[in-house]
């Protein structure tokens, strides 16, 4: 350094000295608790297909394990009023989440296009609707539908889809009598067994949690028709989310998606801790008719082994494309929507987290 560069150097020390001033210290990382410090979360609206059930368990299973806080989501559930009533709901209520059938997306969205809810991750692989019997029925056929009173919720999914279970069978669906009785199960069922009511419309897993907590056998009292053998392309209840937080929060729905996902391959893996999680919200649950209804769910409604062990949460698009194009006819919508005004596959996890360790329903 040469003579005017210490001179400088010694005088710049010196005026810092006099005015009591350092240099200040180099800029320092932040400490970890301030890394560490939890962001605000970001309170949903959560509209479910019914109260909570093994059936549904899987999302309680996620909020317990902090699946969804871990998103930076705090939920807020709402217990439904029926699968077929959730994307309705959503639309006129503002719901930003909701659990319930597609079936309703797709009629949503042809009358209120843009306003309509999005399925993000399909839950049940196949249509769970069924149409209820009792065991020493003469009825083995859909045509034998005809002239029959057949009785449910108005608000139940297989009624609402009957005129396409029908179309598809050959069956006027204006042949059976159609009748609405919004009792609970109890009381439905004593329809069947008084003769009041030739069949009920409902599903397989909540018919026969009923005839369970009765203390009865299912096969003993009930068969089914099921309407996935007459509509292999149907799907059934799907998480669905709001077109705003769709377009203007795309990271929060995958987050919550993500979130959804780990709690079912969670509930797949080890339905006792679903059960379990399902018990400590609400202990007057039974453990033993709400794991029925669970397992119901997973090989009834998700498809079973086979389809589960292949992955979770996704559609086929020519599935949708023809029961988009089935509900528009037989249930006279104005319009048919678009594969993509009903279902959103861009916010679904990679396949292998898709995937859960091997099940062995039980």
């Amino acid at each position: 350094m040469n003579r005017r560069a210490l001179l400088i150097a010694a005088s710049l020390a010196a005026l810092l000295a006099a005015c009591g001033q350092h240099p200040a210290p180099p800029e320092t990382p932040a400490t970890d608790a301030a890394a560490d410090a939890p962001r605000p979360l970001r309170r949903i609206r959560f509209l479910l297909n019914s109260g909570f059930s093994g059936a549904n368990a899987w999302f309680l299973l996620a909020d317990e394990r902090g699946y969804f806080r871990r998103e930076g989501i705090e939920v807020e559930f709402t217990p439904g009023r029926g699968a077929f009533t959730a994307a309705g709901r959503m639309v006129g209520e503002g719901f930003d989440v909701g659990y319930g059938d597609i079936q309703a997306v797709y009629e949503q969205a042809a009358t209120v296009p843009g306003k309509s809810p999005v399925g993000v991750y399909m839950m049940m692989d196949r249509s769970p609707s069924v149409i209820i019997l009792p065991a020493q029925s003469p009825i083995r056929s859909a045509e034998q539908l005809k002239g029959r009173t057949i009785t449910g919720h108005a608000t139940d999914v297989a009624l609402n889809t009957f005129a396409q279970y029908a179309q598809v069978a050959g069956v006027d669906a204006a042949s059976a009598h159609i009748g609405t009785n919004e009792g609970n199960w109890k009381e439905l069922l004593a329809l069947l067994d008084s003769g009041k009511s030739d069949a009920l419309f409902g599903y397989l897993s909540t018919s026969s949690a009923a005839v369970r907590t009765a203390g009865q056998d299912v096969g003993a009292r009930l068969r089914f028709l099921r309407y996935s053998e007459m509509l292999p392309d149907f799907y059934g209840s799907a998480v669905m989310v709001s077109p705003k937080l769709l377009h203007e929060e795309p990271e929060l729905a995958r987050g919550l998606v993500r979130a959804i996902n780990q709690g079912v391959i969670d509930t797949l893996c080890d339905p006792d801790a679903a059960i379990q999680a399902l018990v400590k919200r609400d202990p007057r649950q039974n453990p033993v008719v709400e794991r029925g209804r669970l397992r119901d769910t997973m090989v009834e409604d998700m498809g079973g082994v086979d389809m589960i062990n292949r992955g979770v949460g996704d559609v086929e698009r020519p599935r949708v494309l023809a029961a988009l194009k089935l509900t528009a006819e037989a249930r006279k919508l104005p319009r048919t929507p678009t594969v993509e005004e009903v279902f959103e596959r861009g916010l679904l996890p990679p396949l292998e987290e898709r995937q859960p360790c091997p099940v062995h329903l039980r």
